[in-house]
């Protein structure tokens, strides 16, 4: 097996782990508050990413790309979320001459990456202000790549797999109108995130894939889900 394949059993493990830990536990006496969360939320980041190519810093003069991503997620329980996002990087830097395998003109590298995931949160208590969480999926991107003197390429991966990572801060508890709870118009919830992300997916036998650190805020919006479900 894998390095990355042992990591995705890993990650599949303590989700599983977390959940049977949940499930475990006995519903709270009726006089303790209930764990709620939005069914819907939406969100923005920023980050780097990393590409999984030989020399890409070589060519680009950095192994980093500047990447952006949007996506959304439906909860199931306040514990448990269905998402999908898509996200773009971008490098430029130097091509290679066909032919002749030495440095030519200007090179633009962009990967559209998407990804549809599982997530679990450690959402243990109302009003928590860090949440961890770990997430699992499926992955695919687009690419395009320029360079002068050269024909335009571009390409769609096959289906890889994808894991993330990360931490929410709660910002409603810095809130002092919402009082730590939720507030009174459309955004019910306000998050800021830090996440690692990990994708694998290929195109001819091509790596597009990488490593990837995003710093987010996430909206959540409509009717309350509940520890017990409503």
């Amino acid at each position: 097996m894998s390095m990355t394949a042992r990591s995705f059993a890993a990650l599949l493990l303590a989700a599983a782990g977390i959940c049977a830990g949940r499930t475990a536990h006995a519903q709270p006496p009726s006089d303790s508050p209930s764990i709620t969360a939005p069914r819907w939320s939406i969100w923005l980041d920023v980050g780097k990413l990393e590409p999984d190519i030989d020399s890409f810093a070589t060519f680009y003069g950095d192994n980093q790309m500047d990447q952006w991503g949007v996506g959304f997620a439906y909860a199931f329980r306040p514990w448990l979320e269905a998402g999908a996002e898509v996200g773009r990087a971008h490098a430029d830097g130097v091509g290679i001459l066909a032919g002749q395998g030495v440095p030519g003109g200007h090179v633009d590298y962009t990967l559209w990456p998407a990804h549809a995931f599982v997530k679990v949160r450690g959402l243990f208590r109302p009003r928590q202000l860090f949440v961890p969480y770990l997430g699992v999926g499926a992955s695919a991107a687009y690419y395009e790549q320029e360079i002068d003197g050269q024909e335009k390429r571009t390409g769609t991966s096959e289906l890889g797999a994808g894991a993330r990572v990360g931490l929410e801060m709660y910002l409603n508890r810095l809130d002092g109108d919402t009082r730590g709870a939720y507030g009174d118009g459309a955004v019910k919830q306000t998050y800021v995130f830090l996440e690692w992300q990990q994708f694998s997916t290929k195109q001819n036998g091509a790596e597009l894939g990488g490593d990837q650190w995003v710093l987010g805020v996430k909206f959540g919006f409509g009717r309350d889900t509940a520890r017990g479900g409503r």
